[in-house]
């Protein structure tokens, strides 16, 4: 009886743990990685644009629909896809993204840039179509909320540095109409009023001093 118990948990273990390692998976982005996106793009057809390390694919995008407070905008990203051909030219089999928030200016470099976070998976190519990338842990940071303008950088590698990958694309080689997808979300972060501060401050004194009595 308990040999008959034990097995179906082991057998579950190993199908958890094969489900979890495929992060980076063919098959229809919107519906792996959705349903929230900042951008939802990845498509196959079209040009293809390839991208060879050490120079990389950086792509300044518009997260049109970023929410954003008084207090900025906590912006949580899950993952990201695309679309790729049926390539000789790829031989990547790890791929990096970081995304950065470009500031106030929108510009790259301008000093006041956010780099929400980066992430590198192993990445195996199987013929043309969509790839989804969900990340094992979603990568966030806060930011002023002032633009909408961010920087994805992809660059594959396969094990010497020196990978390629081919993206599909609206127009040969225009690497910022690469066909990308961007799965997160954004929430909005508030300022507390005057008045709030004031009650949070007297609270805090008051604990204080019924500390010291006690």
């Amino acid at each position: 009886m308990t040999r008959h118990l034990v097995l179906p948990t082991l057998v579950l273990l190993a199908a958890a743990v094969s489900a979890h390692a495929a992060t980076i998976i063919k098959g229809d982005v919107t519906a792996s990685l959705g349903p929230n996106f900042f951008i939802d793009a990845a498509a196959t057809g079209d040009q293809d644009t390839t991208i060879n390390q050490p120079s990389f694919l950086s792509t300044p995008r518009d997260f049109g629909t970023l929410n954003a407070g008084t207090g900025g905008s906590l912006v949580e990203i899950t993952g990201v896809g695309w679309g790729s051909p049926n390539s000789a030219a790829i031989d990547a089999t790890s791929m990096t993204v970081t995304i950065t928030y470009l500031g106030a200016d929108g510009v790259a470099g301008g000093g006041n840039d956010v780099v929400i976070g980066s992430v590198t998976d192993n990445y195996t190519f199987s013929g043309a179509g969509e790839y989804a990338w969900s990340f094992d842990t979603p990568i966030s940071a806060t930011i002023d909320g002032a633009n909408t303008i961010f920087s994805i950088s992809l660059a594959p590698t396969n094990g010497t540095n020196n990978g390629s990958m081919v993206f599909k694309s609206v127009g040969a080689g225009a690497w910022a109409g690469v066909k990308l997808s961007v799965a997160g979300t954004s929430s909005v972060v508030e300022v507390p009023e005057p008045a709030s501060l004031g009650v949070l401050a007297l609270g805090t004194i008051m604990l204080g001093l019924r500390r010291r009595l006690a």
